[in-house]
């Protein structure tokens, strides 16, 4: 699949994962695609840290929040570190109402996380 079809892009930057969902609603299928694609590639390993970018994403439901995380469950029981970049709007709000804005590491762009994940935990 091509990163059109998944509305994903992954890369290695800095020695982290970065995942940046170009589709405007985050969905649990995008996730899971996010998932397989991480299994698939050595280097981006369980306990490599991730960066999922959601400056495209305008909107989140509460599928969407559940599946974010258990994906943050499964980043951290291997070891791993998961920052959010890029909420804005509704999708903050959502984060902030729900109190996951508490939960996950959460920056406004991909290089503060990336310099986040250079210091400890």
């Amino acid at each position: 699949m091509t990163e059109q079809e998944t509305g994903l892009a992954l890369e290695s930057r800095d020695g982290a994962s970065v995942a940046t969902v170009e589709l405007s609603e985050l969905t649990p299928d995008i996730l899971d695609r996010l998932q397989g694609q991480l299994k698939d590639m050595p280097e981006h390993g369980a306990s490599v840290p991730l960066v999922l970018d959601l400056s495209n994403v305008k909107f989140i439901d509460s599928i969407g929040m559940g599946a974010m995380v258990v994906l943050l469950r499964r980043v951290k029981g291997g070891g791993g570190r998961l920052a959010l970049v890029g909420l804005v709007g509704h999708c903050l709000n959502v984060m902030e109402v729900t109190g996951l804005h508490k939960v996950f590491e959460m920056y406004d762009d991909v290089a503060a996380a990336l310099e986040a994940f250079k210091r400890p935990g």
